[in-house]
């Protein structure tokens, strides 16, 4: 996978924030972009433990919970704690009013203080 982002125009903060969520499709796989506290993220939308809808799961201590078997994404890096995996995970940047997602994926190691900062709870 390239390392050169892939910067896709999802829609302007405004529409979007009303919204809450949203799931785009521009390649073969559809991406899940929400709010949560004026940040935003994005995920790829089909879990991956049993291909549910992550659209259809709630936000829950800054976690994304998956509507099929409860797994509990944190926002900032798709980690779930407890069986020990991540779920994909693209960046997103407002450039000029538009939130824009990168369509290239990532599934990023928790670094060293996010793993303290989950551990001291």
């Amino acid at each position: 996978m390239s390392d050169v982002p892939v910067w896709h125009a999802v829609g302007s903060v405004a529409d979007l924030a009303r919204r809450k969520k949203i799931v785009i499709e521009p390649g073969d796989h559809p991406i899940l972009v929400l709010v949560h506290e004026g940040a935003w993220y994005a995920f790829d939308n089909l879990c991956i433990h049993r291909q549910r809808e992550m659209s259809r799961g709630v936000i829950l201590r800054d976690r994304l919970v998956c509507p099929g078997h409860q797994w509990a994404f944190e926002l900032a890096s798709g980690w779930e704690a407890i069986k020990e995996q991540h779920q994909p995970v693209h960046a997103v940047r407002v450039v000029d009013g538009v939130v824009e997602v990168d369509l290239t994926c990532s599934a990023p190691q928790r670094d060293a203080a996010a793993a303290d900062a989950t551990t001291a709870d």
